[in-house]
């Protein structure tokens, strides 16, 4: 997905161990944030308890959530393309996110929906012959609608998709030196609100809007080109947070409204969320820790696997409470667990480490080797 520590100095260097913290964090954020989904007030997901205000807050107020993970395999993208031709590049976008993409439609992803049938429709046939079922229809990516989905893992056919189509114009800025100036400037720093806005109105593909997020990805890429932008947004990092709380309470002020003013709102929201999140994150979590490397490759597996083990605790936790802190939290804490111990046993094999994006496990590191002025680690995004 999106490592993207680096050891380079200079104009788009530094060490960016900042990324990798965010990029963490942002991937365990799916255990609160697709819990909440469980019991929020939207009816749309593969298991419903009883709705709760905490939940739907929270649900709203995760507008930021998807367009960081955009916004920070832009910035990888930037740090990869500095020592990767346009072919190596898209050829490591097929093995880190194509092959863990079909491996999940095909595996990951069925157990979901097989539950989703049980709990909103009753099913009550075998999983074989749910497996027919699911194959053989193509008629919608709902939840529930039984046939065949990426589901969660949209983001990932739709990070392929956006890598391939900008590698192009992103190698030809990168070798050009290219740096956008108006971005170290606060008020200018704004600016990509209004094209934000005007791209949530183009056609969506299964309910979700590729153009915005890879409008997010190539603003993380510009962000990463020059170390001077990434010192105005450390510099400002208050600024954008105080607008950023603003945004937020204008969004839940406004509700889900799909209005002009609305949708602007909430797009000024999450740029200074996001900005805010650079800012304080580069400040404060710029150091590396063993921590930070288990999770630099735990992520993305945790990533396919976790809505899968979430919605089957779900599901057999619903069945005897739907209602109060208790579900949710066995729910977060058991789907993380699972995912965990799941992730600990594939990452020990060959076929299992390749179908997960993870390529060869690396060897142990030398003592004294990684400091600043070491080789820097293969970006992914």
């Amino acid at each position: 997905m999106t490592t993207a520590t680096t050891t380079t100095s200079g104009r788009g260097g530094g060490r960016q161990n900042y990324i990798d913290w965010l990029r963490n964090l942002g991937i365990l954020f799916l255990f609160p944030y697709h819990t909440a989904r469980v019991f929020d007030g939207d009816a749309s997901f593969y298991v419903k308890g009883e709705v709760n205000t905490f939940s739907t807050v929270l649900v709203q107020l995760s507008y930021w959530f998807m367009p960081l993970l955009f916004l920070l395999a832009g910035s990888a993208s930037f740090h990869a393309l500095k020592r990767r031709s346009a072919g190596r590049y898209v050829s490591e976008r097929v093995s880190r996110l194509l092959v863990p993409l079909l491996f999940g439609v095909l595996v990951v992803v069925p157990p979901q929906a097989y539950y989703a049938l049980r709990f909103h429709r009753g099913y009550e046939g075998s999983y074989a012959g749910f497996l027919w079922r699911y194959f053989t229809d193509f008629s919608s990516w709902s939840e529930y609608a039984g046939g065949i989905s990426p589901a969660h893992l949209w983001f990932v056919l739709f990070l392929f998709l956006i890598s391939a189509a900008l590698v192009q114009p992103m190698l030809a800025l990168a070798r050009r030196g290219y740096t956008p100036g108006w971005l170290r400037r606060p008020p200018l720093a704004l600016l990509p609100v209004a094209p934000l806005t005007a791209l949530s109105y183009l056609p969506e593909v299964g309910g979700k809007n590729i153009f915005v997020f890879a409008a997010y990805f190539m603003l993380g890429f510009l962000v990463a080109t020059d170390d001077s932008i990434m010192d105005m947004v450390e510099r400002r990092r208050p600024l954008f947070l105080a607008l950023a709380v603003c945004g937020a309470a204008g969004v839940l002020l406004l509700g889900g409204q799909e209005s002009l003013p609305a949708t602007a709102v909430r797009d000024l929201a999450c740029w200074t969320a996001l900005l805010a999140m650079l800012g304080y994150g580069r400040r404060y979590l710029n150091g590396g820790s063993k921590a930070v490397a288990y999770c630099n490759e735990a992520a993305f597996p945790l990533y396919v696997l976790h809505q899968t083990f979430l919605v089957a605790t779900g599901f057999h936790v619903l069945r005897h409470a739907d209602a109060g802190p208790l579900p949710y939290v066995v729910i977060m804490t058991v789907s993380f667990a699972l995912s965990l111990i799941t992730y600990e046993i594939v990452r020990r094999w060959g076929l299992t480490r390749f179908v997960l994006g993870l390529g060869r496990r690396r060897p142990p590191a030398v003592a004294g080797a990684g400091s600043a002025g070491g080789a820097a680690r293969p970006s992914r995004s």
